[in-house]
């Protein structure tokens, strides 16, 4: 394959957005393993697939994870955001439609596989039912993404029509503050409603629910001019992507359990199920917020390129 110095500077811009997002932005500790932290290149990542394809925006994740790398752990974990890119890359490419989506089912079929095949995966069967999901959006949807990735109009041409809703707007984030305060206030509400399992239980739910319809309703008021199909395009290409990143994590997780966390050392495959099946629900909230960051940098963020003429895929 012939690489233009463009496609190099293109991937030495994302790579560097990569480090500087991984390096000085806080991000998202790890429960359990001290130091450890999910960085929010995880949103970036599905970004550098679309506008630079699954082989570029691989190597730029991956060369951006890298280059902050400070253990061998998150050496390893360099490679989920570029898991993440390469999926993404392959579901929206319009030129890959008729093999993309195979080559991203066969990615994430392997990684449940790789799931399945541990003692933990097996105590544990229904962990992975986020990316079962994004398993059966690619085989439903299969060529239909890059169809209408490839549709998505120039900023000159939406330009006229674009127009926030703005009643969408105030209630998503009315909904993220709401599902904020409860979410991180958790420990204190529970104290003053009482600690009974319907209580915990509501709460959680209501948490987790607001967050997510929060973050959807204010990307429908900032996009709502945009084509639905476009936009739904992306937003699963985003969530697929994603999800083969925290899978590839988890696998990495369990073959460094006893050095990512000794107190784990030597606990037996029940426990840590239970741990996995305990946080999935933070898991769920995590990867759809950051499935909605994407979403929205993406949605912005082609359109733009398009007009300015500088998008890798537009010139194949």
């Amino acid at each position: 394959m012939k690489i233009s110095a463009r496609e190099i500077a293109v991937v030495a811009i994302f790579a560097a957005l990569s480090w500087i997002a991984c390096k000085f932005i806080p991000g998202i500790p790890i429960i359990g393993a001290e130091g450890s932290k999910i960085s929010w290149d995880v949103s970036l990542a599905p970004i550098y697939g679309i506008v630079i394809g699954p082989y570029l925006g691989f190597a730029a994740a991956v060369i951006g994870g890298l280059a902050a790398a400070g253990s061998l752990f998150t050496v390893l974990t360099s490679f989920c955001t570029g898991i993440s890119a390469f999926v993404t890359g392959m579901l929206t490419d319009k030129n890959k439609k008729k093999y993309g989506w195979i080559i991203a089912t066969a990615v994430i079929g392997l990684l449940l596989l790789g799931w399945y095949s541990t003692e933990v995966g097996r105590k544990a069967p229904f962990y992975p039912i986020l990316h079962i999901t994004g398993l059966l959006i690619i085989i439903s949807t299969r060529g239909w993404i890059a169809d209408r990735v490839a549709e998505g109009k120039t900023y000159e041409e939406d330009r006229a029509s674009i127009k926030l809703n703005m009643r969408y707007i105030a209630l998503g984030i009315i909904l993220l503050f709401a599902g904020s305060v409860i979410y991180f206030r958790y420990g204190t509400l529970v104290k003053v409603l009482g600690e009974s399992t319907l209580t915990t239980s509501l709460l959680s739910f209501s948490a987790y629910t607001l967050l997510i319809i929060g973050a959807l309703s204010t990307i429908y008021g900032i996009f709502s001019w945009v084509k639905l199909g476009f936009m739904t395009a992306i937003a699963l290409a985003c969530y697929c992507g994603i999800i083969a990143d925290h899978m590839l994590g988890n696998l990495i997780f369990l073959g460094m359990v006893d050095i990512v966390v000794p107190a784990l050392k030597g606990a037996p495959s029940e426990v840590i199920a239970g741990i996995f099946m305990s946080v999935l629900p933070i898991s769920a909230v995590e990867r759809t917020l950051f499935t909605a960051i994407a979403t929205i940098i993406a949605a912005a963020l082609i359109p733009t390129l398009r007009s300015a003429g500088i998008t890798y895929r537009k010139d194949q």
